[in-house]
């Protein structure tokens, strides 16, 4: 198999630093050591660069960026026989990727456990290819409805459904998560697992739950994190996205823009749809500022 990008950048930000650490305490002669702190300047100052440089070549797709463009690229990769399930879209990653893809969902499902009630009724909203409508359904509560926006996923959701034939009160619905086809004060828990970095405007799409939610209800949110580590191992990095925690402005700006890949000027792909990362502290405005009081939340940066 071969190598993915990160895996070669990590080997060799792992050699620079036992090249530095060697010459530091045993060669002392300075040259080792200078070369790998001008190698990692250099690539911190390249990200930088061209991060900024990313955001303003990606400013005009996400302006113009439509409903019907984030529908059209759902419907997309639904249609790949390579990323048209949940076990696909979870090796199409890279095995350390892959590895806290699965460990995000099972933290996710310690939460359903430890807060659902049997009694209640749960939206999944954006539940994709179903997994979660199916463990809500047999393990947290007997009623819930899966909402997606992709009528795709919910074909194959729904086929998936019939095979396990134990959930006669589970059901699916194609709509949109910021204008959600239900009541207010509808729902007893809200599930919304990477669904509000690709909304057009996040927090209509938290204000959508509040409105759906009785008084008093669960909502369980996971997205991406600005302070994402990337796997990276050069100690400029690692500062700065620690700094971040405290100030968020230390980060560069962010394209917000994804397809197979995450936006890049230099390699453009067809079409993109939406893909915010949120700082810890936007995340909690987000929430907060709609009437949700925090009971839980927890990270998978480090």
């Amino acid at each position: 198999m071969k190598p993915s990008p990160k895996l070669i950048k990590s080997i060799a930000e792992i050699s620079c630093l036992i090249l530095c650490l060697v010459d530091l305490l045993l060669f002392k002669t300075w040259i080792l050591a200078g070369i790998s702190l001008a190698c990692f300047i250099y690539d911190f100052a390249r990200y930088r660069y061209e991060a900024v440089l990313n955001y303003r070549a990606s400013k005009a797709l996400r302006e113009k960026m439509t409903l019907g463009d984030i529908r059209s690229i759902e419907r997309k990769y639904s249609l790949r026989d390579d990323f048209n399930s949940f076990e696909k879209h979870a090796s199409a990653r890279t095995p350390l990727d892959r590895y806290y893809y699965f460990a995000k969902y099972e933290r996710v499902r310690e939460l359903l456990l430890a807060y659902g009630s049997k009694e209640g009724l749960w939206l999944d909203l954006g539940c994709g290819f179903g997994e979660d409508v199916i463990f809500i359904c047999q393990q947290v509560a007997r009623r819930v409805i899966g909402l997606e926006l992709d009528e795709i996923k919910l074909l194959r959701a729904k086929k998936r459904l019939q095979e396990r034939n134990n959930c006669p009160q589970a059901s699916f619905c194609v709509g949109d998560a910021i204008h959600a086809p239900f009541r207010p004060g509808t729902f007893d828990g809200i599930l919304m697992t990477e669904v509000l970095e690709h909304l057009l405007d996040p927090e209509n799409g938290i204000r959508s739950c509040q409105f759906l939610l009785k008084e008093g209800g669960m909502l369980i949110v996971s997205t991406p994190s600005l302070h994402d580590l990337g796997y990276s191992l050069n100690p400029l990095f690692l500062l700065e996205k620690t700094a971040s925690l405290l100030h968020e402005g230390v980060l560069p700006p962010h394209p917000g823009l994804h397809a197979r890949f995450e936006y890049d000027r230099k390699k453009p792909e067809p079409e993109y749809g939406i893909h915010h990362h949120f700082s810890q502290k936007e995340l909690r405005r987000l929430v907060t500022e709609n009437r949700f009081r925090i009971l839980w939340e927890g990270t998978f940066e480090i």
